[in-house]
C-alpha cells in the first residue's frame, strides 16, 4: 500500500453547523459564492435548509463552497474518507495534552489538507496544533494528530470542533465527510498525589438495571508494580450526573495489566444518569449513557 502524503493546513472559521432557526445569514452569500439565500435555504426568508447543507457547513467555508459548487469528479477519483472518532473527549488543565488521531483513507492516495472549524457561536480552540503526517500502526493508514494543551482560562468549558480533509493533488479537490469532537476542559486537579496521568471512559451503557462502564487508566511513568497496586487501593471512582448530583457510592476499580477497567453499577431507571461524569484521582471524564431511558434518566 502506498503511503499518502498529507499536507497539513489548519482552517479555523465559523460555520453554520449550529443554525436551526429561520433567520438567513446574507453574509455567507459572498464568501461561499452563493447566488442568494435560496442556494442554502428553502425560501428567501431563510426558512429551512436544503438537504445536505448542515452537514456541509461542518466543514466551514470550504464545505459550503464544495456543496454549492461541487468539484467535477475526475475519472476514477473518489472522495477521501475521514474515519469516525469518539464524539466526547476530556482534557485536564496541567495534565497530559489531548490527542485526537485523525485517520484518512483515499483510493487514489491524494495529498490532503486538514480543515478545522467551529460552530458560528463556538469557542475557538486557541493553542491547538496538528502533527506531521504519520502512519497509524494498527490500520497502516495515514494519520494526523490534533493536539491541544488548554490553559486555565479555558477550563470549565466545552468546545466543539469539526474536522474535514480536502484533496490537494492536481485535478483532485474533493472534500471528505465531516467528523465532530466535543471537548470538555476540566480545571487543574487538586489531589495531593498524582499517580495517574490519564483517565478515560470509553463506554457507558445502561441495560438490565445496571450502568455498565469501561475505560482506561494511564499511570505515571516510572511507577513500580508495588506503587501502582498501592495507588489502586486508595483510589475511588466517583460518579455524578451532568448537573452534579452523586450517582451510587464511590467504588474501587480493578485495572488489568494494560490499564483497562470495567465497572457495573446497579441502578434503577429513575436513578440512571442521562450523561455520567466520572472522577478518578482528580481527573474527570464524561460520556452520554447509551440506552438510558429518556423520560426518567437524570440530567
Amino acid at each position: 500500500m502506498n503511503k499518502k502524503m498529507l499536507s497539513v493546513a489548519v482552517l479555523v472559521a465559523g460555520t453554520m453547523g449550529a443554525m436551526t432557526d429561520a433567520s438567513a445569514f446574507p453574509e455567507y452569500v459572498v464568501p461561499t459564492g452563493a447566488k442568494g439565500c435560496t442556494d442554502c435555504h428553502l425560501t428567501d426568508e431563510g426558512e429551512g435548509f436544503k438537504p445536505g447543507i448542515l452537514d456541509a457547513a461542518k466543514g466551514g467555508l470550504p464545505g459550503l463552497k464544495e456543496f454549492l459548487h461541487p468539484t467535477p469528479v475526475a475519472a476514477g477519483n473518489t472522495k477521501p474518507v475521514l474515519h469516525l472518532i469518539n464524539k466526547q473527549w476530556d482534557v485536564t488543565v496541567g495534565s497530559s495534552p489531548l490527542v485526537i488521531p485523525l485517520l484518512v483513507s483515499d483510493a487514489e492516495d491524494d495529498m490532503f489538507a486538514v480543515n478545522i472549524s467551529t460552530p458560528t457561536n463556538g469557542l475557538p480552540v486557541k493553542g491547538a496544533v496538528l502533527s506531521q503526517e504519520r502512519t497509524d500502526v494498527e490500520s497502516n493508514l495515514p494519520a494526523i494528530d490534533f493536539k491541544w494543551q488548554p490553559t486555565a482560562a479555558q477550563a470549565n468549558k466545552t468546545y466543539t470542533v469539526n474536522f474535514t480533509v480536502q484533496e490537494k493533488s492536481a485535478g483532485h479537490k474533493l472534500l471528505s465527510n465531516a467528523v465532530t469532537a466535543n471537548i470538555t476542559v476540566w480545571p487543574a486537579r487538586q489531589s495531593a498525589t498524582k499517580n495517574v496521568s490519564q483517565f478515560k471512559v470509553q463506554r457507558a451503557q445502561w441495560s438490565n438495571n445496571s450502568l455498565n462502564l469501561a475505560g482506561a487508566v494511564v499511570f505515571k511513568s516510572g511507577l513500580t508494580t508495588a506503587q501502582r497496586n498501592a495507588a489502586l487501593k486508595t483510589l475511588s471512582l466517583k460518579m455524578r450526573t451532568n448537573s452534579g448530583f452523586s450517582v451510587g457510592a464511590a467504588s474501587h476499580l480493578t485495572v488489568d495489566a494494560n490499564g483497562n477497567w470495567k465497572k457495573s453499577v446497579s441502578l434503577k431507571a429513575t436513578t440512571v444518569p442521562c450523561t455520567v461524569k466520572l472522577e478518578y484521582e482528580g481527573l474527570n471524564a464524561t460520556s452520554p449513557v447509551k440506552l438510558a431511558p429518556k423520560k426518567t434518566c437524570l440530567q
